[in-house]
């Protein structure tokens, strides 16, 4: 008897603690979120939705994703001095904020040469293809494609309340038409390919919180 009631009372007490777990690891699930996960600074609480390798450096958090692959030197390696690796990045996401105006965040995270984009009342010239307005979810601002050669990146500038939220998505050219090899990046195990890293990118703009 004495067994039958420690056995009922351990069972209870796993199932108050499965409980228990459930409410407050995951208070809040996105729609498609499996494990909610956060990383915050002063300033951003960004969200995590794949394991993210994260670097925090000189007000700039970085998340990025890499899988093992063949051996296989930088595509965007014009000089041709890189090393052959066996990894490779498929999403790489940068977020910063400053408390900035627009005109002048534009000119220090994009460069000083911007400054001719800039009217003289702070508003910005928009350019076909290099600088234009874009909306992600509730977020509206502008959108800067910065390279050559399909190695670059978009940089993203969405104003708030207190500033300017900047966010960076680097170019995959590996995982495009330019590369002789697409087919062979895109079969590498766990790649994370264009469709899925634009959703990826879009879902973790949107559900970003600026503080």
């Amino acid at each position: 008897m004495k067994k039958a009631s420690f056995f009922i009372l351990l069972l209870s007490a796993f199932f108050i603690a499965g409980c228990f777990r459930l409410t407050v690891e995951k208070p809040y699930p996105l729609p498609g979120v499996i494990e909610q996960q956060y990383y915050e600074t002063a300033d951003l609480k960004i969200i995590l939705l794949k394991p993210f390798a994260i670097k925090d450096e000189n007000g700039t958090v970085t998340l990025s994703h890499t899988v093992e692959t063949f051996l296989h030197t930088d595509f965007c390696d014009f000089k041709g001095d890189s090393l052959p690796t066996t990894t490779f990045k498929d999403l790489t996401i940068k977020f910063s904020f400053t408390t900035l105006s627009l005109d002048r965040a534009l000119t220090k995270f994009g460069g000083e040469y911007l400054k001719e984009f800039v009217n003289t009342d702070g508003t910005i010239k928009e350019e076909t293809g290099f600088l234009e307005k874009t909306k992600i979810g509730d977020r509206e601002g502008y959108r800067l494609t910065q390279g050559v050669e399909g190695c670059g990146h978009d940089q993203y500038y969405f104003p708030t309340e207190n500033g300017v939220l900047i966010v960076q998505k680097n170019f995959v050219p590996e995982l495009t038409n330019l590369n002789p090899q697409k087919e062979k990046f895109s079969s590498i195990p766990g790649v994370i390919l264009p469709d899925e890293a634009n959703e990826l990118f879009e879902k973790t703009v949107k559900f970003t919180e600026v503080k």
